[in-house]
């Protein structure tokens, strides 16, 4: 069985892969802060609320994980993640036609920081409970 198979590790994965998608745009923004005509990008919200429900929508699904095995549907959470950048102006738009504000972009790339150390805390302590469970004790 894989960590990404047990839902909080694959929605964990998930966010981690959404903020790591969102960074790379961020980042762009940032670069691209006085190219005339540049708009600012940015990447639809991970909704975690809706990956739950993707996840436990109260009905069981067959896996077969050997050749012997009857066919059923693997529904993964590693098959997802294909975020894509859409258009996110900021407040203000320069007279060359750039709607980059470095400010804004700073407090966007902070609060990825604090999601991507929220997640990357919640998968630590995650794997000590899975590490308790199966050895005893905990480590501290």
């Amino acid at each position: 069985m894989a960590l990404s198979d047990i839902p909080l590790f694959g929605m964990l994965r998930e966010r981690m892969h959404w903020v790591q998608a969102r960074q790379s745009v961020l980042s762009q923004n940032v670069a691209n802060a006085h190219t005339p005509g540049y708009a600012a990008q940015d990447v639809r919200e991970f909704n975690f609320r809706d990956a739950l429900k993707s996840t436990t929508s109260g009905q069981l699904h067959m896996a077969s994980t050997r050749a012997g095995h009857l066919s059923g549907s693997a529904t993964s959470m590693a098959t997802r993640g294909d975020f894509k950048s859409e258009s996110a102006p900021d407040s203000e738009t320069s007279a060359n036609g750039n709607s980059v504000v470095l400010e804004e972009q700073m407090m966007k790339v902070a609060e990825n920081q604090m999601d991507y150390q929220t997640a990357t805390t919640l998968y630590t302590k995650g794997l000590g409970m899975l590490r308790m469970a199966v050895t005893g004790r905990s480590q501290a």
